[in-house]
């Protein structure tokens, strides 16, 4: 008896382990059947996810170069119209004394009614969408460079620009090695010229016949022509070459800035014969610009020299240009015995009213009263006049439509006022 109840009991157990066992062998593969669905549907999560992130990183990217695309055709508006503005002149423009010069004021007037003003985000609608983009990249630039020096003539000026280069006076013969040859120059024309004597802008280096160099400037000597001395050093060795008289000196400007809107300012140091002669020779110089050759400003020299050394010639100058150029022509003469005392909110002194009674620029605006050179008032009234004159004539126009700057100014000018008149005076002061 004892016997069979020991024998069913392990029986028992042996069905109960087994069972328990069953049980657990198919829990576990439960278990391992739900863990394989999670990870399954994990990994399709995970796809999914990714997919996802990669759809949105690409529709981000697309999103980005669409807005990379909409600054580059605003950017190209501006290389379209106003790429930047170039100023040729003399002493007159390089304001060599020291003072203020015009085209670093019209260089303010632009960045403060322009480029400081430009905020590429306001034309982009979903702006807001874009809070980690670095909105300070998109910038707008228009660069106004100073390409005068000191007193030049016309030619020399022209020179420098390549619409009547420079060429050589006899023959010369270049050495293979890099050491310095003496060279005459005059102009196309047969005219004397003179770079290097107010500082070397564009000027070096200089080409002639496809040999590199540099042009220096003897001022104590000067060559039997009466010109003055100058030699040439090319810029490495190379083999020895014969160069004949009438050959061109080509400038390191000749082919700069020619999509720039020009602004000229030649003559107060001839070579002139006559106000129809300079009208031609500042039409040679516009002709280098070779985009949007219809917008310029032409300056007219405002001193008696020895060329013009009456009113009377000067008057005729300005009469010339007027008829030449019309509203792209400015008599800075005229402008600084008239208007220009309004716009100083100055009244001419009792010497003033002397000389603008002979037509001739006051005291006021000269750097002494004797000088002929103009002062830092002067040349701020200048600048301004240049970049209103150019504002008027719609030079900007397009660049302002395109990058909502009219909008922007008007938004800036109702918030406040004097904005842009405080930012001046506080650069020029």
């Amino acid at each position: 008896m004892w016997e069979n109840t020991k024998k069913k009991r392990i029986i028992l157990n042996i069905f109960l382990g087994l069972l328990i066992v069953a049980v657990v062998a198919v829990l576990g593969y439960f278990v391992m059947q739900i863990q394989a669905e999670n990870r399954a549907h994990d990994e399709e999560l995970s796809k999914i996810y990714e997919q996802q992130q990669r759809q949105q990183s690409e529709a981000r990217q697309e999103s980005v170069s669409a807005i990379d695309e909409q600054y580059a055709r605003q950017m190209q508006t501006v290389q379209q119209y106003v790429p930047g503005i170039v100023c040729w002149g003399d002493n007159t423009t390089a304001a060599v004394s020291g003072s203020l010069n015009y085209p670093f004021v019209l260089q303010t007037y632009i960045n403060t009614y322009m480029c400081d003003i430009y905020d590429f985000s306001s034309t982009v609608e979903n702006a807001l969408d874009f809070a980690r983009l670095d909105w300070s990249k998109y910038k707008l630039s228009i660069p106004v460079v100073n390409m005068a020096s000191g007193k030049e003539s016309t030619y020399t000026i022209m020179g420098r620009a390549g619409v009547d280069p420079y060429i050589t006076y006899q023959d010369i013969t270049i050495p293979a090695e890099a050491v310095p040859v003496s060279i005459v120059l005059t102009s196309v024309e047969g005219k004397n010229v003179a770079p290097l004597t107010g500082g070397d802008m564009g000027v070096n280096p200089v080409t002639i016949s496809g040999i590199e160099g540099q042009l220096s400037l003897n001022r104590e000597d000067y060559a039997y022509n009466g010109s003055l001395h100058y030699t040439f050093t090319r810029l490495t060795p190379g083999e020895e070459t014969f160069i004949p008289a009438g050959t061109v000196v080509k400038t390191a400007s000749e082919d700069l800035y020619k999509n720039y809107i020009h602004v000229v300012l030649i003559g107060m140091y001839g070579d002139y014969t006559s106000a129809d002669d300079l009208v031609n020779q500042v039409k040679k110089l516009l002709s280098r610009q070779a985009q949007n050759p219809e917008r310029f400003i032409v300056l007219g020299p405002y001193a008696h020299n020895i060329f013009a050394v009456s009113t009377s010639e000067m008057n005729a100058v300005d009469s010339a240009m007027v008829s030449a150029f019309g509203s792209r022509y400015i008599s800075i003469r005229r402008y600084l015995i008239g208007d220009g005392y309004t716009d100083a909110g100055i009244s001419p002194t009792s010497e003033d009213k002397y000389y603008i009674a002979q037509e001739i620029v006051p005291p006021s605006f000269k750097v002494a009263s004797h000088s002929e050179e103009l002062n830092s008032l002067a040349h701020k009234l200048i600048g301004r006049l240049v970049y209103t004159r150019m504002d008027s004539l719609g030079y900007f126009d397009e660049i302002k439509q395109e990058l909502n700057l009219t909008e922007t100014t008007k938004q800036i000018i109702k918030e406040k006022p004097d904005y842009f008149d405080a930012i001046i005076k506080t650069v020029l002061k």
